[in-house]
């Protein structure tokens, strides 16, 4: 059976790995563009560590969406909406789980240890040294950028269904929303 709403697990999910997400980015730039030395090595820490708590949120949320579901699109979109929903929403699952897993195999060849918070040591065993490592983070940087523009035609499509169409596709996912 479909479900009606989001549950409050799924809109935790969801917003916790946007914020996060939304973290990330100006992090990202900061330390690829601030000269060597310890602000830049921290900032690549937490940017691992961040990205690491995103992977395993998205992992989650996965797993959540699997076992309950989630509601169905609102009544009279357009086939071409229709299609256009279904391919960003995998999109997003897809880009959410790829860019940090390239992000932790690009920095377990080249950069190990690789430490969640400082607390686990969490390197894949990927051999190879700078040169993989330099391979496997250029393709995480492109599917970082293309994340970001999912999201971006995510958010801009939201806002539509909100302030244009006025159904309740962005209010079903707002906290303390949606629930019948």
């Amino acid at each position: 059976m479909t479900p009606t709403h989001y549950s409050s697990v799924q809109k935790f999910l969801h917003w916790a790995i946007a914020l996060l997400i939304f973290g990330l980015v100006p992090v990202a730039i900061t330390m690829t563009n601030i000269g060597e030395g310890e602000l830049q090595n921290r900032l690549f820490e937490l940017h691992k560590s961040v990205g690491l708590t995103v992977l395993a949120l998205a992992l989650a949320r996965i797993l959540v969406r699997a076992a309950r579901g989630a509601p169905g699109l609102v009544e009279g979109l357009p086939a071409w909406q229709r299609t256009a929903a279904r391919t960003s929403h995998m999109a997003l699952y897809g880009l959410i789980v790829l860019v940090p897993v390239l992000g932790w195999a690009g920095t377990s060849a080249c950069c190990a240890p690789v430490a969640w918070f400082g607390l686990l040591s969490v390197t894949l065993p990927i051999s190879g040294g700078m040169p993989v490592g330099e391979r496997i983070l250029s393709v995480h940087v492109v599917a970082a950028f293309l994340l970001v523009a999912v999201v971006l035609v995510h958010i801009g499509a939201a806002l539509h269904h909100h302030f244009v169409r006025r159904d309740p596709t962005l209010r079903r996912m707002l906290p303390g929303t949606g629930t019948p």
